[in-house]
């Protein structure tokens, strides 16, 4: 391959101060691409919009009455007719979207303290939601449209800090505290645990993410380790079948905790954010048990922790249709978004300072609240 094949390049397209300098806590997109959703501590979720033929994001709704506490979690359903809000005053708030108007639909309470993460299934029939209370609830939707306690477990002894969904089938996993991780499953009459796995990190697992396929998984945590898990027999259904380890990335320039992590459903690119401020990108490399992770390249955001990255899962097509979005936001209040383009395969990586043309975007008057980023550097990788 080529140079000039394996070129990668990534640039910072926009920030913009989300919620006048409080902390921000996630950021999900849509799964159009065509909206993203940001939470934090003043207690409000924030819609955001990319303009057309403009490199930054415009906020399209605030929505400002529904919780009493900080707002951790943001989830929008596959069908987009639901957004979901988990928040520290214990309680998830479902908003009915209609012709890009939200409105508050459902609050589902019974956790008895913070909720940190809420996740819809594929089908969008369950939501599952996870809390400080060291639980993992499951919610179905009936024909009413109303959602209704169908499971509660508690696998874990601490902190439940996030739940993800595979791509395909009714299993998911949750992170805790308490180092594990438990894979659950929907056996036609109840959900129950498929499998845990003790000590996955040493130290808190914060976040994980799925490859597009479902096949592998990967998690980080409080150990600044990325580590990957795969499935032990690829022929079987997902519910069925067990994860191993195959695979771990010690990031030795920091000893702070990564908090999020985002699969790219085409490129393979894996993101992730940490207490550093720091985003990473990884891609896997080799076949079967002999894959491993390898560091591409790294984006200082100059932040005092990157909370959340997530992939845009659209193509970013309005003027390459090879470029995609990244997210992030910060504990500053500040949400940024990343152009990147990406083969599978890249080994020199460039950062770039945007043009004049875009400088001049950033600066406009109608949009006061963007800047630009000071990012001029070259980085090349693996040459």
């Amino acid at each position: 391959m080529s140079k000039a094949e394996e070129l990668s390049v990534i640039h910072v397209n926009s920030a913009v101060e989300g919620t006048t300098g409080s902390r921000v806590w996630m950021v999900k997109w849509n799964h159009s691409g065509s909206l993203l959703a940001s939470c934090g501590d003043d207690k409000t979720v924030r819609i955001w919009k990319k303009i057309p033929n403009k490199p930054y994001l415009e906020c399209r709704t605030t929505l400002d009455d529904s919780h009493s506490r900080a707002v951790r979690c943001v989830e929008f359903s596959h069908c987009g007719r639901y957004l979901a809000s988990a928040s520290f005053d214990a309680s998830i708030v479902i908003y009915s979207v209609e012709d890009g108007e939200f409105t508050e639909s459902n609050k589902l309470e019974g956790h008895e303290s913070e909720v940190k993460c809420c996740a819809f299934s594929p089908s969008d029939e369950f939501l599952a939601t996870c809390s400080r209370d060291k639980s993992v609830w499951f919610w179905q939707m009936d024909e009413e449209e109303d959602f209704q306690v169908c499971s509660l477990l508690q696998q874990h002894t601490q902190d439940v800090k996030f739940v993800a969904w595979h791509p395909t089938e009714e299993l998911l996993v949750s992170c805790s505290y308490d180092y594990s991780i438990v894979f659950y499953k929907f056996d036609g009459e109840d959900w129950i645990t498929q499998q845990k796995i003790p000590d996955a990190h040493d130290g808190t697992v914060w976040c994980a993410a799925f490859d597009s396929e479902g096949q592998r998984l990967v998690t980080v945590g409080e150990d600044h380790v990325i580590q990957l898990w795969k499935r032990s027999s690829p022929t079987e259904l997902a519910v069925n079948d067990k994860w191993r380890s195959i695979a771990k990335f010690h990031v030795e320039d920091s000893r702070l905790p990564l908090y999020s992590v985002s699969w790219h459903s085409v490129t393979g690119l894996i993101a992730t954010g940490g207490g550093d401020g720091i985003i990473r990108f990884f891609r896997v490399e080799g076949r079967g048990d002999d894959e491993n992770l390898v560091q591409v390249t790294s984006i200082d955001t100059d932040a005092n922790e990157a909370n959340c990255v997530a992939w845009s899962p659209a193509k970013y097509s309005e003027e390459h249709s090879d470029k995609w979005l990244l997210a992030s936001c910060s504990d500053d209040g500040t949400i940024s978004s990343f152009i990147s383009r990406t083969m599978y395969n890249v080994n020199n990586v460039v950062l770039v300072r945007p043009s004049e043309e875009q400088a001049n975007y950033y600066k406009a008057r109608e949009h006061p609240t963007t800047y630009v980023p000071d990012i001029i550097r070259e980085i090349k990788q693996n040459t």
